[in-house]
């Protein structure tokens, strides 16, 4: 009996807590709505990336728990989403179907109330932005275990979009299907780069199975949904969403297997103090051309993360250098590297700056995130799976 009337007078004080809450929300709601008739009517930016994260950043630092940092930044973005979605309705591309990895960092960025626009290719990811068919588009640009995705770098030098946000987002592959046994299993599918970072443990799980490669990992949940006897590699919405039962769980051969996604747009960010910097550049083919071209880094102090080279499409045999830079193109550091580095090359392309994200804590989707999502995933009893 006591302990039934200390849960009832629990109950009771979280009822009013969440009231308060309604109440609060609806408060930011409001206020939300008058900066967005404000922007339209001053034809300000609608979309800021800078003041959404230096949001984040401020509640994460001033939060004393027990709500975790992931969820807290979790909350704040579909309030984000909700926000904007008062204001206008924030439309992003990205490289379809639904539920592959590139819709899953794009839902991370923007929450579920912003309209999601999937394409076929990316070639048309860009093109949606640039024909203003939407307002941001989200693009793999590099893998932790393969490296840059080189037709996105191909697609960043001939096309005039900028860079305004990036994210990173853990790569958790799972062997799903509508049978309950491995063993009844004649065929998977998976996308190319999701069979290669499962090799080895395909190798030595299925031997007798013979392997399709796939245009996305959300193409192969559909293709076995409707194939008792296949499964798929593929991520824990898409096996959601075409009624896949896990037949084994984490199967990637390396457990770090991080995207990094870009979101892109038609403007550049202000600083934000926490910033990094992305650029394209090409040198002249001669003896220490790259040397020269790189000097002005030491000489100013600025850190590069990251340097790539690419063949030119345009202009066979020659090579195009992608790099990332720690800071914003607006200090004075990396503005007088730029300097140095335009007299050194022979084509520069600020390709924008944008709030720095740790890679070493990528975003994290578990089962129990999909179950938050009202995603009833099928789940196998455990001697059932691998």
């Amino acid at each position: 009996m006591i302990v039934e009337e200390r849960l009832e007078t629990l109950r009771e004080a979280i009822d009013e807590t969440d009231m308060e809450l309604l109440q609060l929300l609806n408060k930011r709601m409001e206020l939300a709505r008058k900066v967005g008739r404000i922007k339209a009517d001053q034809g300000l930016l609608l979309f800021d990336p800078c003041r959404e994260e230096t949001i984040l950043d401020r509640l994460a630092n001033a939060n004393s728990g027990p709500i975790p940092e992931a969820s807290l930044r979790a909350i704040y973005r579909e309030i984000f989403s909700t926000s904007r979605l008062l204001q206008y309705d924030l439309q992003v591309a990205y490289l379809g179907p639904e539920w592959t990895n590139s819709h899953l960092a794009a839902l991370s960025l923007f929450g579920h109330s912003s309209r999601y626009l999937p394409s076929p290719a990316l070639e048309d990811v860009f093109d949606d932005l640039l024909k203003a068919k939407a307002h941001v588009a989200v693009v793999p640009i590099a893998n932790s275990l393969q490296g840059g995705v080189g037709h996105t770098l191909d697609l960043l030098y001939e096309r005039e979009v900028r860079v305004v946000h990036e994210c990173y987002l853990e790569i958790a592959h799972y062997l799903c299907s509508k049978s309950g046994s491995i063993a009844d299993l004649k065929r998977v599918y998976g996308h190319p780069q999701a069979l290669e970072q499962c090799r080895r443990w395909v190798l030595e799980n299925l031997r007798h199975v013979e392997a399709f490669e796939c245009s996305s990992t959300a193409q192969a949940a559909q293709l076995a949904g409707k194939d008792p006897s296949a499964a798929a590699i593929c991520n824990l919405y898409a096996a959601s969403q075409y009624g896949l039962q896990i037949l084994a769980e984490r199967i990637e051969d390396h457990p770090e297997n991080t995207t990094r996604f870009f979101v892109l747009g038609n403007h550049l960010n202000p600083p934000t103090g926490n910033d990094k910097t992305s650029i394209l550049f090409a040198v002249r083919d001669q003896p220490g051309a790259l040397h020269a071209a790189l000097e002005g880094f030491a000489l100013f102090q600025v850190n590069m993360t990251r340097i790539e080279s690419r063949p030119n499409r345009i202009f066979p045999w020659q090579y195009l250098f992608y790099a990332d830079l720690e800071g914003h193109f607006e200090d004075e550091a990396i503005a007088g590297a730029l300097d140095h580095l335009k007299n050194q090359t022979t084509f520069l392309k600020l390709l924008g700056s944008y709030p720095r994200k740790d890679p070493r804590h990528p975003l994290r989707l578990d089962k129990e995130q999909v179950r938050s999502l009202s995603m009833q995933l099928p789940r196998l009893p455990q001697e059932a799976r691998a």
